[in-house]
């Protein structure tokens, strides 16, 4: 591969829900079978990351080609334009097989980003709670001789029980799996063929467990075992130099410190990941709140 790679079209996936939505809590409610599956953390809003995202998305990685936001019906952020020729929302049952709906489990939905309609051969996914803190390239995720970044490596990303939620996890390596990620649609094509019993398991799972199979591990698994040759592994302690995975917690003083460390250090992209259970502290959600708008201040082209 060429200079030329900078002309490959990539787009920028998300997933989002309002977990706020009354008629979405209800169903949500209805579904659940046991109280982990109502941990408020997987799905609240309490900090509107997602526009904030889309706000270092327009600052940072300018080559982006469209932005797919995969929800729930009817959802969709309020404050979203909803004419911007850049940005179109996905709903579930636009790219879900109707036997697996409907789902509360990132893990399926991730499982079939790959199918919407017109998504680029490459797309980046992120979450809503990844953001990008300072100039991104296309570098930074394909190289001129077309190698895909594998981020994180460090003893687990290559080995096959890395590929589950957290079944048989000898150490949790979160840090290393909050990150913006590369995908290939038919590199996904293959390992899903591959991997397709565990597939349909994971996505009979309504809510997260344990035992499934996530898009995320199981890509860098298999780009490092039957795609090496095209794989860029840098590992964590690399990742680390342009990577922060910051938990929001409760106490106010770590908060802020945290914070101020965060903003002196401006990595490439980082993830302000919810821990604050299910009495989150007003002072920090403020904390947050005011870190957010200090750091992205102006609207971007695609909210109202």
């Amino acid at each position: 591969m060429t200079s030329d790679r900078k002309q490959i079209p990539i787009d920028l996936v998300y997933t989002w829900v309002d977990g706020d939505n009354p008629d979405y809590l209800q169903v949500y409610n209805q579904y659940a079978e046991v109280p982990k599956d109502l941990n408020p953390e997987r799905i609240r809003d309490s900090f509107h990351l997602l526009k904030y995202s889309l706000r270092s998305v327009e600052k940072y990685l300018p080559w982006i080609r469209n932005i797919y936001i995969i929800t729930s019906r009817p959802q969709k952020p309020d404050w979203l334009k909803d004419d911007h020729h850049q940005v179109k929302i996905i709903h579930h049952d636009q790219i879900i097989e109707e036997q697996y709906l409907p789902t509360f489990n990132y893990n399926t939905i991730e499982s079939f980003m790959h199918k919407i309609p017109g998504l680029s051969e490459y797309f980046l996914y992120s979450c809503d709670d990844f953001l990008f803190g300072n100039e991104v390239s296309i570098d930074d995720f394909l190289d001129l001789q077309g190698r895909m970044t594998v981020f994180g490596t460090f003893f687990g990303e290559n080995l096959k029980f890395r590929i589950f939620e957290s079944k048989n996890d000898i150490v949790s390596l979160g840090r290393v799996e909050h990150n913006p990620i590369l995908y290939k649609k038919s590199f996904i094509e293959e390992l899903q063929k591959h991997y397709s019993a565990l597939f349909h398991e994971t996505r009979a799972s309504r809510f997260r467990r344990d035992d499934n199979i996530t898009m995320q591990k199981v890509f860098k698994q298999w780009m490092l075992t039957h795609h090496r040759d095209l794989a860029n592994p840098i590992t964590v302690f690399e990742l680390s130099k342009i990577h922060t995975f910051h938990k929001i917690k409760n106490n106010f003083t770590r908060q802020q410190r945290a914070l101020e460390k965060l903003e002196n250090k401006k990595p490439k992209f980082y993830c302000l990941n919810d821990d604050q259970r299910d009495k989150p502290n007003p002072k920090v959600v403020s904390l947050v709140k005011d870190f957010l708008e200090r750091t992205y201040p102006d609207k971007s082209q695609f909210e109202i």
